[in-house]
């Protein structure tokens, strides 16, 4: 009995070699979540395959489940959206680096999750139409903290319990994805840098905006500086490893 064949929209986040002709795949698919295929003879294809899984192309696949439990065979695909700018302007495939990355390390085969599909399109495309990428990372990174369950607390202190308000000073404790006062950190954290009344309001401010009306959301320079640096420490912490591209982002001010 031939095997049945499968569709999915789906995101290439990852393409190595495999013998002489075959490549593996990495995809992230609406309704599937992450989902590893082998493309055979994908290195020689002149018509299935080439110029169609190359990083964060957008495709609509069609495969075969394995019956002895290992790879899915990735039979066809066509390209939906290519998003060239990313690989044409070195910030743009940076930030998608990044993206790309988080996906990797946030997901696991066969768990769909739509809404975290939908995030990562708009992340690609906000990119892609050449809006300003470090502002984009930062509202993505945001969104999907929240999407995997892992939502950092920035409406009250996490000792006290009183709401943020102004005059008041703060600190964000890495390790607890959470506010804290001055009055509530221990000695330890008093030696971690204040975190913005401006930088906090605008990190709540897109945890309860929409994803349709998120590119209305743009922090200043500095705010986005600092949330990228916090949230970068904190997503650290939650995945017990660093992001390997996050080094090359460029998030100081060029120097006068």
């Amino acid at each position: 009995m031939a095997a049945i064949e499968h569709e999915a929209v789906a995101l290439v986040l990852d393409c190595r070699d495999q013998g002489e002709s075959d490549l593996i795949v990495t995809l992230f698919c609406r309704d599937l979540g992450r989902l590893t295929c082998i493309a055979k003879g994908a290195k020689r294809s002149k018509k299935r395959f080439v110029n169609k899984l190359e990083l964060f192309s957008a495709l609509q696949i069609r495969y075969r489940e394995s019956r002895a439990g290992g790879l899915s065979l990735l039979a066809d695909a066509d390209l939906l959206e290519s998003f060239l700018e990313l690989r044409h302007q070195v910030p743009l495939y940076t930030v998608a680096t990044v993206v790309r990355e988080l996906m990797l390390m946030a997901t696991k085969d066969m768990e769909g999750d739509d809404s975290l599909f939908d995030l990562v399109i708009w992340a690609l495309r906000t990119l892609d139409s050449g809006r300003a990428p470090l502002n984009t990372l930062a509202l993505f990174l945001i969104k999907f903290l929240d999407q995997i369950g892992y939502r950092p607390n920035f409406s009250t202190c996490a000792a006290c319990e009183t709401p943020i308000t102004p005059g008041q000073s703060y600190s964000f404790s890495h390790s607890r994805g959470t506010i804290l006062c001055t009055s509530c950190c221990d000695l330890r954290l008093r030696s971690t840098p204040p975190v913005s009344l401006g930088t906090i309001k605008m990190i709540r401010a897109v945890q309860d905006q929409p994803l349709n009306r998120l590119h209305r959301l743009h922090f200043s320079p500095t705010m986005c500086r600092e949330g990228l640096h916090l949230l970068h420490r904190y997503t650290g912490r939650l995945f017990q490893r660093d992001i390997h591209s996050w080094k090359f982002l460029t998030l100081e001010p060029p120097a006068k």
